[in-house]
């Protein structure tokens, strides 16, 4: 999810959901009301990280069954462990807040941004 806010006032004005964005898509988009000034337009990138669980699977290779018919079948010989995605969690305080905007069960336009030195650090109610 990116944020777009006023970078005096913290009011949102929009966000573009979802938890993966190409630098492109971060570098170029852009939410703004049109009497709002550029250099007004604060932009945050929710910091969405992946979470990874080890699993097992089975191990398999290709053995000839019979030599006559020149048939394969694949068979089990072991079982190796791998890493693999399991999700995305938000990596920060409000985490439970940004779920809640992603399911529906809250409004973001009911929150604005909260700024220390020009800086998004999180959201606190209007």
């Amino acid at each position: 999810m990116i944020v777009f806010f006023n970078k005096q006032t913290g009011e949102i004005y929009g966000t573009i959901n979802g938890r993966v964005h190409d630098q492109e898509q971060i570098d170029k988009c852009l939410i703004r009301p049109t009497n709002v000034a550029i250099n007004d337009i604060g932009k945050f990138v929710i910091p969405f990280e992946t979470k990874y669980e080890v699993v097992e699977v089975p191990l398999t290779e290709l053995r000839l069954v019979n030599k006559e018919t020149g048939k394969v079948e694949e068979v089990v010989v072991g079982k190796q462990k791998v890493k693999k995605g399991a999700g995305m969690f938000v990596n920060a305080d409000y985490a439970d807040l940004i779920y809640a905007f992603e399911n529906g069960k809250d409004d973001i336009y009911k929150y604005k941004a909260k700024l220390e030195k020009g800086n998004f650090v999180g959201f606190e109610k209007k």
